[in-house]
């Protein structure tokens, strides 16, 4: 059922959903049909269904055309089957006045072909009138995709003119070199391309925010200074974030002065700018909003308004960006005055400079002309400013210098600072250049500015070679060859002829001239020991501080100096003194005291040195000393020991061959244990003397092949050893290390299970010094016969009585600053630290060698050793110096 014109209203659920955007409030919609009411129908329901809308209708598309020629038309809604035109023909006529006005297409007579001729001719939208209430709300829904575009379009016309405009003020900017003038040009353009009638800058000084620029529509009374931080202007120069009001000075109780929030200047979902309600504080009554922009730290751009919300989001972002134009120029502006002030400073100085100083200018291609050069400079390389660039150049610099690059200099723009030797009427000497371009509006000058560091750099030269003379020093053999190589020091390095070296002599208490160059000898003599009382010399060793005298001849001497004017004397701690001297009166400057004091202090260090290394020396020949004792006795001790013991062997074998008696031979079966025990405690006395607490020089031995090296030297019967973790290498003496692996692998294998055997045939020498062979049978070391029994290590809580192997496994395995070995036997049955002290077992055949010769590697190889013997047996084994 159609709808007439008297059809109560319809709901506009569909058609306000379904619009791609709000339509423009004010818009004019121009409906044509040459039908009688239907363009009134029309429009009467796209009005009810649309907001803000006002509809036009005409008849005939001649009077519709006289419409959009002489009046504002958003969009035309257009029947097509009309006499005289039909709709795409007045299309065409549309589009000669308007070519962007949209225009839809509403008509009962459709078809493909229509619809298809429409499209090609350029119609906004094609709707069929059809029948029912739907056909207006989808005409609604057409009418305000077509005005949305519409305002998008001309809203995107809208930025670029003002983004193009701003563009423009943004390059006039450029020109303008004083910040006023900014301030000035950045409220004409806020007015003319923002639109703002009401809008001022105003500048910061120190803590106070000035205004600058008024518009014409701003009176004086109407502004005032602000604090930085005060109000809405203040708060946006301190903090430089826009700052928005949209209702103040609004009497809620007044109906005449409320507008309607619900509809806002401002768009909903803006960005998050500061809102300044809670600070605000205007001057004028009638301002209800504003926005504040900073111009960087410079000032504020502030616009205002007598309307509720009248700036929108988009107002915001264009005046930030009118504001960072400005901030922009202004920084352009300061730096460019701040190089012109630099320029002048650095131009008043240059006469005045104590430094020599030339000014040259850049002309391209390398080429320089000399502009200027200061009375320092030519004092110092004898040119001045009427001389040649290439002429000073070529006469001052040596062929094999150091020279910026002149291109390099002024692509940097900044200053560049260089060690560089230049010859001078005196000789080379050492400078600091500090090149400084300075780029001017139609050249660019260069300041050379030299700072004469010859001094210095003497200095530096000086102590490097005394640093050389220190490690010569240090290859010294004795106190009197390093005293000899100090006063050499004296003379080829600090250039004091007259130098020496005293050291001192404990027993006699003097100090002895134990130095003595020959310049000296040849100034004052032969010079006797000097003790107590015995003038300067002796003063500055028993003070311990240096001494200066700057004429002997005007001062009271215990001893005399021959025709020395001059003398310094500088102590050498505990060791001595070195003193210094020359024929002329005040010789010695700070510099020379400086240096003679750098020089005493090596020397002192070299000297303990070599006091420590001789102590060492007479250590270490004591300790071989005491090491060829022990092995002399343990070779003596074995010797005679074994002896006898062999002839008890003897003697008991004879005797077991003379009786049947079987007490008899159980009485000799004991006897033969007791000599086994005996010689066991003599191969272990023997390799415990031999290890000591020295190794032979060290190896990169990696763990892993080392312990399975090892491994292959035990009966190991059905035990495992995993080395999977032992990944590292271990700084060690490779026997000694093998050893220590062999004693705790036969350990961990008779005690660390409970089937501990009580035989092993085939058993390591445990602290044995010789090599193995890789069968695993014991090789004798030290020794004359072979264990049958390995009894030396440690029973740890064994079960010689249980029956069975429980498959003990041993582990090696690598530690962040060491390794470990470790088994899942038994533990101990004594205390694990205890197990490694001499004399140590659980067992009583067992010696109590084995493990305190572990320690004793250990020991020798600087590792700590610790124990855990809770679950099984762990050694570990760490680098003291890495802890």
């Amino acid at each position: 059922m159609n709808s007439g014109p008297d059809d109560p209203p319809t709901d506009v659920d569909s058609a306000a959903a379904g619009a791609s955007g709000p339509t423009d409030a004010g818009s004019r919609v121009l409906f044509v049909d040459d039908e009688p009411g239907a363009a009134d129908l029309a429009a009467t329901h796209v009005e009810r269904l649309l907001d803000g809308v006002e509809t036009v209708t005409r008849m005939s598309p001649e009077a519709a055309l006289d419409v959009v020629r002489s009046e504002r038309v958003d969009c035309v809604v257009s029947d097509f089957d009309m006499p005289g035109k039909d709709g795409l023909a007045f299309l065409e006529a549309v589009r000669e006045v308007d070519p962007g006005l949209p225009f839809v297409l509403f008509t009962g007579k459709g078809s493909e072909e229509i619809a298809s001729e429409a499209i090609s001719a350029g119609v906004t939208d094609y709707l069929q009138k059809g029948a029912g209430k739907d056909r207006y709300e989808m005409l609604a829904n057409s009418v305000a995709n077509a005005l949305g575009r519409r305002r998008a379009e001309r809203d995107l016309r809208d930025v670029n003119a003002k983004v193009t405009a701003i563009h423009e003020f943004a390059t006039a900017l450029a020109s303008v070199s004083d910040v006023g003038t900014v301030f000035d040009r950045t409220v004409d353009a806020a007015e003319d391309i923002l639109e703002f009638d009401r809008c001022v800058t105003a500048r910061r000084r120190g803590d106070r925010v000035v205004p600058a620029v008024l518009s014409d529509s701003v009176t004086e009374d109407e502004v005032r200074t602000f604090d930085v931080g005060e109000g809405v202007v203040g708060t946006t120069v301190a903090e430089q974030e826009t700052m928005v009001v949209d209702n103040l000075s609004v009497d809620p109780a007044d109906p005449d002065e409320l507008e309607d929030p619900a509809s806002p200047g401002r768009t909903a979902g803006g960005a998050d700018r500061r809102e300044g309600s809670d600070v605000a504080d205007p001057v004028a009554d009638d301002i209800r909003s504003a926005i504040s922009v900073p111009i960087g730290s410079h000032g504020v751009l502030q616009a205002v308004s007598n309307g509720y919300a009248a700036f929108d989001d988009r107002d915001v972002e264009f005046a930030e960006l009118l504001a960072s134009h400005a901030a922009n120029a202004i920084e352009q502006i300061e730096t460019e005055t701040a190089l012109r002030r630099e320029r002048d400073r650095l131009t008043a100085l240059f006469h005045d400079l104590p430094l020599p100083a030339v000014r040259t200018v850049a002309l391209g291609e390398g080429e320089r002309r000399l502009d200027a050069a200061n009375d320092a400079f030519e004092d110092t390389f004898g040119y001045g400013a009427d001389s040649g660039y290439e002429e000073v150049r070529e006469a001052i610099i040596p062929d094999d210098a150091d020279t910026p690059d002149r291109e390099a200099v002024l692509d940097r723009g900044e200053p560049s600072r260089l060690e560089v030797r230049r010859r001078t009427p005196d000789g080379m000497r050492d400078f600091i250049l500090h090149v400084i371009p300075v780029k001017q509006s139609d050249e660019t000058v260069i300041y050379s500015v030299y700072a004469d560091i010859d001094d210095q750099k003497h200095v530096e030269r000086t102590l490097r070679r005394l640093h050389a003379t220190t490690r010569e020093m240090f290859g010294g053999d004795d106190r009197e060859e390093i005293a000899a190589v100090a006063a050499r020091a004296a003379i080829d390095i600090l250039e004091f002829p007259n130098s020496g070296v005293r050291l001192y002599d404990p027993e006699a208490n003097v100090l002895l001239p134990t130095a003595i160059s020959e310049e000296a000898t040849a100034a004052f003599g032969d010079r006797p020991p000097f003790g107590p009382g015995d003038g300067r010399i002796w003063e500055a060793f028993e003070s311990g501080q240096p001494i200066v005298v700057d004429d002997l001849d005007a001062v009271d001497t215990a001893v005399g100096y021959g025709d020395l004017r001059s003398l310094l004397v500088v102590p050498l701690g505990e060791h001595g003194v070195m003193p210094l001297g020359s024929r002329e009166p005040g010789f010695f400057d700070e510099s020379d005291l400086q240096l003679a004091r750098v020089l005493a202090a090596n020397v002192t260090v070299a000297l303990d040195h070599a006091e420590r290394t001789e102590q060492l020396r007479d250590r270490d020949a004591a300790l071989q000393r005491e090491i060829d004792r022990l092995e002399k006795f343990a070779g003596l001790v074995s010797h005679d020991l074994r002896n006898p013991l062999n002839v008890a062997a003897g003697r008991t074998d004879l005797a077991r061959s003379l009786t049947d008696d079987e007490a008899v031979l159980g009485e000799l079966d004991r006897v033969e244990d007791a000599h086994e025990r005996m010689s066991q405690l003599i191969d272990d006395l023997l390799a415990l003397a031999r290890q000591g607490r020295t190794v032979d020089e060290l190896e990169s031995v990696p763990l892993k092949e080392a312990a399975e090296r090892a491994w292959r030297t035990v009966d190991t019967g059905d035990a495992t050893l995993d080395a999977a973790e032992a990944a590292s290498t271990v700084e060690a003496d490779p026997e000694r290390l093998r050893t220590l692996f062999e004693n705790l692998f036969t350990n961990s294998v008779e005690h660390g299970s409970t089937s501990s055997r009580t035989e092993s045939d085939d058993s390591v020498e445990h602290g044995s010094t010789g090599s193995r062979t890789e069968s695993g049978d014991s090789v004798e070391h030290g020794s004359t016969s072979s264990r049958t029994e390995s009894d030396d290590s440690v029973e740890r809580g064994s079960d010689s009585d249980t029956e069975g192997d429980d498959g003990l496994t041993v582990t090696v395995g690598s530690l962040p600053d060491g390794f470990y070995v470790a088994d899942d036997g038994d533990g101990f049955g004594i205390d694990p630290e205890e197990a490694t002290k001499y004399g140590s077992s659980s067992t009583e055949r067992g010696t109590g060698f084995g493990l305190a010769i572990v320690r004793e590697i250990a020991a020798a190889h600087g590792w700590e050793l610790s124990i855990e013997g809770d679950d099984g047996a762990r050694f570990e084994f760490r680098n003291q110096t890495a802890i």
